[in-house]
């Protein structure tokens, strides 16, 4: 149930972040607009369905998310928009061979991987290309998020971003995440936050 929970978690993230997305974009049609509709309508009619289901996670797992979540707040203004511990961004535009693996990688280490916006600025594109690869792996999803990109001045990908009250360590270029977050545990001045998304793994 908790799969099925989580699962439709990141179908509604991602049916609501691809309709603000494709709300910016110039000269949607109304075949899409129609079709945005109905995604919407289905995953309202599945939220009534869940509406007295509750979810919660493992005791050790929920214990390590508030903690880091608590950490890198401390210091920051209550103004200050929500921080992740840890960022991955890609893009839907990559090798399906390459990019599978990106997102299975991120599930496996509760890091949200990140896309800039739609697949070739369009909504359709971006929904079969994520159909395609939950056909693949169903705990696998993306957020899409512009302004995370603009925030650490992401300009390439694949990019891990992983933070720490005060600092970020940003990791550029196409190592393996675990080697990405080993490398950030050795050196980087958020090691602490690496090395604990490195434990909830194993």
């Amino acid at each position: 149930m908790k799969k099925v929970l989580f699962r439709a978690l990141l179908a509604s993230s991602l049916v609501i972040c691809l309709s603000a997305a494709a709300s910016e974009q110039a000269g949607v049609s109304a075949n899409d607009r129609a079709w945005m509709k109905q995604q919407q309508d289905a995953l309202q009619s599945f939220k009534e369905s869940l509406k007295d289901t509750s979810m919660s996670l493992p005791p050790a797992q929920q214990d390590l998310v508030t903690r880091l979540q608590q950490g890198i707040a401390k210091d920051q203004p209550d103004t200050e928009k929500k921080t992740f511990p840890a960022i991955y961004f890609v893009s839907l535009g990559l090798p399906r061979e390459g990019l599978l693996p990106m997102l299975q990688d991120a599930h496996r280490y509760g890091i949200p991987a990140t896309i800039r916006g739609l697949l070739n600025n369009d909504l359709r594109q971006t929904a079969n290309a994520m159909f395609q690869l939950t056909k693949e792996d169903k705990n696998i999803g993306v957020q899409v998020d512009p302004t995370l990109f603009s925030d650490y001045h992401i300009t390439a990908i694949p990019a891990l971003v992983v933070n720490c009250p005060g600092h970020s360590d940003v990791i550029r270029g196409s190592l393996p995440l675990k080697q990405a977050l080993e490398k950030v545990a050795e050196h980087g001045d958020c090691a602490a936050t690496a090395r604990e998304l490195l434990e909830a793994s194993r």
